[in-house]
């Protein structure tokens, strides 16, 4: 494997994946921003892996009986129509230039927003943020812009706290993040027996519904960094729909089980039942932590080593997105 990512790794992807944990601690660390303590309604306005914090952050806040408040995450041009000026919206592109995001910050300014977050790196977010005196938390540079959801997260759930709209214990979360990297090499060997399992197949991924933002984050690792499809589904509702059409099966797949033990027991009864049903080679992975944090962020890690080393089996290099950057130059013509 190190002669594949020697060739092909060419922008070390390998060293990003591998400081992913540590993002949320560093974001933990520095992040000061505050907002209304009396916030009701959030809308979190990003797109692509811009969009992706808020979805992990709404399973951990769930998970863990935190989520108080309604979160809206709005991944399009403009806002939802039930946005209105009480609403607290943050607005996440690590480029800064994003034009969904842009739209969606241009609406929230006309509908008189009282409380405006900006995320970003740079680019115009930035400078827009600078100039109207927004608050504003600025995203160290992680050479990936789709591999900067771990500060994005650890920003928002600062956020949050710092708010008091949120009781997290930030001791236990850095515990989990010290845990995941103790293990790192051992994540990283289970990526690498993974992948090995998903060559010329078609990964699809699926859990109970609680833990369903991790299957879908693990299907966008696979698209952008191994550059092969990739489905996801929650279970029970894949039982009664989904499921049928593999009657006639299109291609070779492989079935991925994210398995929660918390899951309910029918749930776990359904995930055990699946592969009697299906002819189709099926894994159940159960999400290894002592904390909901620490399963996350370990399934997090593991679903980006098995794309990047399925990418590499593949020969391809894991971080470029080509077809992403020629559909926005003719979306600019």
């Amino acid at each position: 494997m190190d002669q594949l990512r020697d060739k092909f790794d060419t922008q070390n992807l390998y060293e990003v994946i591998e400081n992913l944990p540590s993002q949320f601690t560093n974001a933990f660390d520095e992040v000061d921003v505050k907002i209304d303590p009396e916030t009701t309604h959030i809308v979190f306005s990003g797109i692509g892996g811009s969009a992706l914090p808020a979805n992990i952050c709404k399973t951990y806040l769930s998970l863990t009986n935190n989520l108080n408040f309604h979160l809206k995450i709005n991944r399009d041009y403009g806002l939802p129509k039930a946005v209105n000026h009480n609403w607290c919206g943050f607005f996440d592109s690590y480029s800064g230039n994003t034009e969904e995001t842009l739209s969606a910050l241009a609406e929230a300014e006309k509908k008189g927003l009282k409380q405006i977050v900006i995320i970003a790196h740079g680019g115009e977010l930035e400078k827009i943020a600078k100039e109207k005196d927004y608050m504003f938390v600025k995203v160290p540079d992680t050479k990936q812009p789709r591999m900067a959801y771990g500060y994005v997260v650890g920003a928002m759930l600062k956020i949050l706290a710092n708010s008091g709209l949120v009781d997290i214990n930030f001791d236990e979360l850095k515990e989990g993040v010290n845990n995941c990297l103790a293990k790192i090499n051992q994540i990283q060997e289970d990526g690498i027996r993974l992948a090995k399992s998903l060559e010329n197949k078609v990964p699809i991924i699926y859990s109970s519904n609680q833990w369903k933002y991790v299957p879908m984050v693990w299907k966008i690792n696979f698209n952008e960094n191994s550059k092969i499809q990739s489905f996801w589904n929650a279970i029970p509702e894949m039982n009664h729909n989904e499921m049928i059409g593999f009657t006639k099966q299109l291609a070779e797949y492989k079935i991925i089980v994210l398995k929660d033990e918390g899951d309910h027991p029918r749930i776990q009864k359904r995930m055990d039942t699946l592969d009697k049903v299906l002819d189709i080679e099926t894994e159940i992975i159960t999400m290894q932590g002592k904390t909901v944090f620490e399963k996350l962020l370990n399934s997090l890690v593991l679903g980006l080593w098995s794309s990047y080393y399925l990418a590499l089996q593949y020969e391809i290099d894991p971080t470029p997105v080509a077809l992403v950057e020629k559909f926005k130059k003719l979306m600019q013509a």
